[in-house]
């Protein structure tokens, strides 16, 4: 082989391949044909006609492609190595860590002041008048030292108050047992502000870490609450302050087994504002008998309604007769006739009572008569009556 066509096969095959066809060519014949010629080397297989390069050059040179398709098959499995991306990607996921399972945090050990009720609890019913006795405990649970407490117990607001225009307060007494004896706290209420936070000051104590100590207490609700729910609190505050460490609370319910109703009531008649009162009949009942009943009569609206007691009349009807009243504000600012100023016709249990009233302007809202009774301080449930309003 010369060497223009060695120079011809080098532009074609690669540099390796020429040179091992060259040595081929260059060696021991056998049966009159080269080696290179007779075994299927790579230059044959990739290369068309390669084993005979000398008689068809010309095909050789014309084909652009071989040089690019032989290139890629010989340094195929080189370059394709590392494109095996779903293995590397299984590997990487195989090897990725686990999520921690969450921890809980230690437990903190309990601290502060604990308050505990004792003959007080959760849902007990008190009969207003009748006094309830128990007794409170605060614990020291801080491990770190020692707390200085003022006793504190009071009712928060209540539902119930006869009287709710400003505060809900519930009336009746409360009583603190110190070592000279029972002591009269200011309020069986908390009220509206933070003054009693300051009503255990003078029987502060210390408490060393898992000390206690017990105070015992008596109430009695006065019979004007209505029944509802009333939370007792009991606050563990630091002495000549109003800071309250902590509080603890009993949900009791409060009923009363004297408290009268209102049996039955006429439709009234029409109203005609500044000339005709309307008027109804209502009978009233009580559990202790009709000797301390007195009816009640208001108007649903309050005063700020623009009318005052100049603009209401009310009227009751006592035998033939029909007695006037003096119109006055309850502490709900509602305007009518006070339970005292009553003294009606007593006609056996039910009592029947008859009134009128009239208004001598329109009011500014709608306006209804709550009619009710009172029995030594018990206060009934309303009825509400609507009397057509005609001018």
């Amino acid at each position: 082989m010369n060497a223009s066509v060695i120079a011809r096969i080098a532009k074609i095959v690669p540099l390796a391949v020429v040179a091992a066809a060259g040595v081929a060519a260059c060696g021991p014949t056998n049966g009159g044909s080269s080696v290179a010629a007779s075994a299927p080397s790579v230059s044959s297989s990739a290369t068309p006609g390669a084993g005979a390069v000398p008689t068809t050059p010309a095909p050789a040179d014309t084909t652009p492609a071989a040089p690019t398709t032989a290139t890629p098959a010989a340094e195929a499995p080189a370059e394709q190595a590392p494109a095996a991306v779903p293995a590397k990607t299984d590997t990487k996921a195989a090897t990725k860590p686990t999520a921690k399972p969450p921890t809980k945090a230690p437990a903190k050990p309990a601290g502060g002041i604990g308050i505990t009720f004792n003959g007080l609890h959760q849902g007990q019913k008190i009969q207003v008048g009748n006094q309830v006795s128990f007794s409170v405990t605060w614990k020291n649970n801080d491990p770190s030292g020692t707390r200085s407490v003022a006793p504190v117990v009071a009712t928060q607001q209540y539902e119930g108050a006869q009287c709710q225009r400003i505060l809900a307060m519930a009336q009746g007494t409360l009583e603190r047992k110190d070592t000279s004896g029972w002591k009269a706290m200011p309020s069986l209420s908390q009220g509206g502000g933070t003054d009693y936070a300051g009503t255990g000051n003078d029987a502060a104590f210390t408490l060393a870490a898992g000390e206690s100590r017990t105070v015992e207490y008596r109430m009695v609700l006065d019979a004007s609450n209505q029944p509802g729910r009333l939370l007792v609190e009991a606050d563990a505050v630091t002495p000549s302050t109003y800071q309250v460490l902590t509080k603890g609370t009993v949900t009791t319910s409060v009923v009363d087994s004297h408290r009268p109703a209102v049996a039955s009531a006429s439709k009234p008649s029409p109203l005609v504002i500044g000339t005709t009162p309307t008027e109804f009949t209502f009978n009233i009942t009580s559990p202790d008998g009709p000797h301390r009943l007195r009816p009640t009569v208001y108007l649903s609206l309050p005063a700020s309604q623009g009318l005052t007691g100049q603009d209401v009349t009310v009227e009751a009807k006592i035998g033939n007769e029909w007695k006037s009243f003096e119109v006055t504000e309850d502490c709900n600012g509602r305007l009518g006739v006070a339970p005292a100023q009553l003294d009606g016709a007593m006609n056996g249990n039910p009592v029947t009572y008859t009134f009128r009233v009239g208004l001598k302007r329109t009011p500014t809202a709608p306006v209804g008569i709550e009619v009710g009774a009172a029995s030594d301080g018990h206060y009934g449930a309303v009825t509400t009556l609507h009397p057509t309003i005609q001018h």
